[in-house]
């Protein structure tokens, strides 16, 4: 099933625990970006015995991959929708990766967009620590200005061996498969630039200290979800009619409460809600429900967000500020522990 090929943050009972997922220890890939090129299905296919994982943006993409990979029945092969730079130290231990696939990514051509260029030095450090000592990337353009920002930024980071050196690109590899869209591009006449880096041993020293104190900030995952209930049933459609967003912080941590939506009857509010760390947007939503033996509020499942403490933290703040719109609302229960002590 599509299902079973598609996999969360929350489907990994840690970062690096990809054997349970897999039902076997073996080789792990990845490819970031796949987009709607074959190129990840085909290499699962043809070598059974490597794990694979792809990573896209575009959750259409990533459906459309797990219904094909699906329908094949190729059982080495799952992807995750998901920012590349966030995803990589959620999903992998240190040193996990054996070869990573970038091919052809969006080279933001424009000025004001080159800061969503994924190669940067930064993104390179963090994929190449989660890379095995010796573990390679392979990229692939077509765009002489994302080719020459690609080579700047392998240069600023120590420690990785050009394996094509002395050049500093190729315009193909010996032995990797064609991707569609290179054959596109060929048949074009378009130039095409490869790059090739591996891990090299000197690497580790320059900069794993840099890059696990960056690791050390990622909340906790937590295997429950958040909620709390209240012994009133609330007035929401009062509560509604005078709603205005709510934006608050929690140390590093921006919380938004944007939109809210009332049932029919009154009985349940939706409420769309964002949380915002290092320039990273989570959307996820709430809802709050009133029934005759209290009011229930807890994270909706209308769409999955990763399970950690940021969300605790979050309905610790929420809660704070549903007591104050229903001060004589007596808080009967919740899961919250310290989070929401520490809002009292």
């Amino acid at each position: 099933m599509a299902a079973r090929v598609m996999i969360t943050l929350n489907d990994l009972a840690g970062a690096g625990l990809w054997p349970p997922v897999f039902g076997r220890e073996a080789p792990l890939e990845l490819e970031i970006g796949f987009g709607w090129d074959p190129f990840l299905l085909e290499e699962a296919a043809r070598r059974p015995d490597t794990d694979f994982v792809g990573l896209e943006y575009d959750r259409q993409r990533v459906q459309a991959f797990a219904r094909k990979a699906a329908a094949r029945g190729i059982p080495n092969v799952r992807v995750v929708h998901g920012e590349a730079l966030y995803c990589l130290p959620r999903l992998f231990a240190p040193g996990q990766l054996r070869r990573t696939c970038i091919h052809f990514p969006d080279p933001w051509h424009k000025k004001r967009q080159q800061k969503h260029r994924l190669l940067g030095p930064w993104f390179l450090k963090v994929l190449f620590h989660h890379t095995a000592p010796g573990g390679s990337l392979v990229v692939g353009t077509d765009s002489e200005a994302y080719r020459d920002f690609i080579a700047e930024s392998l240069g600023a980071v120590q420690g990785l061996d050009n394996l094509g050196a002395p050049a500093a690109w190729a315009d193909r590899l010996p032995g990797h498969p064609l991707t569609k869209f290179e054959r596109l591009f060929r048949s074009q006449g378009k130039p095409i630039f490869y790059f090739h880096y591996a891990r090299g041993e000197a690497f580790a020293k320059a900069h794993g200290l840099e890059v696990e104190a960056a690791r050390a900030k990622i909340p906790r995952r937590i295997t429950e979800m958040p909620h709390m209930v209240f012994t009133e049933k609330l007035g929401l459609a009062d509560f509604y009619a005078g709603f205005q967003p709510w934006e608050w912080r929690e140390e590093e941590v921006i919380c938004k409460v944007t939109e809210a939506w009332l049932a029919s009857r009154g009985s349940s509010l939706l409420l769309e809600a964002v949380l915002i760390q290092e320039g990273h947007d989570e959307l996820f939503y709430v809802e709050i429900s009133a029934k005759d033996k209290g009011t229930v509020v807890r994270i909706s499942p209308l769409r999955e967000v990763e399970r950690n403490e940021l969300l605790f933290r979050f309905l610790a703040g929420l809660t704070k500020r549903l007591q104050a719109a229903f001060p004589q609302a007596t808080l009967s229960y919740h899961n919250l522990g310290n989070y929401l002590q520490s809002e009292r």
